[in-house]
């Protein structure tokens, strides 16, 4: 019985593991946080083929965050 209950109990642990690598984008984060809307976009437009493919700008707590991939 100890023995089953250990290897369901690493099962588990590998299992949620390998869930929230899967899960999770490889690299990717929040670059800064701009005032504005227009300067968040205006900075991810700068990046734009030479830092990242593509970006998103959303709304935060103090302004606007910009997303890119790779950070």
């Amino acid at each position: 019985m100890k023995r089953a209950l250990y290897r369901l109990a690493v099962v588990a642990v590998f299992a949620a593991a390998f869930g929230g690598a899967v899960a999770s984008p490889a690299s990717a984060g929040v670059v800064g946080v701009w005032p504005s809307a227009e300067a968040c976009h205006a900075a991810g437009q700068r990046g734009v083929g030479t830092l990242w493919n593509y970006y998103s700008c959303y709304q935060v707590t103090g302004g606007w965050a910009l997303w890119a991939p790779g950070y």
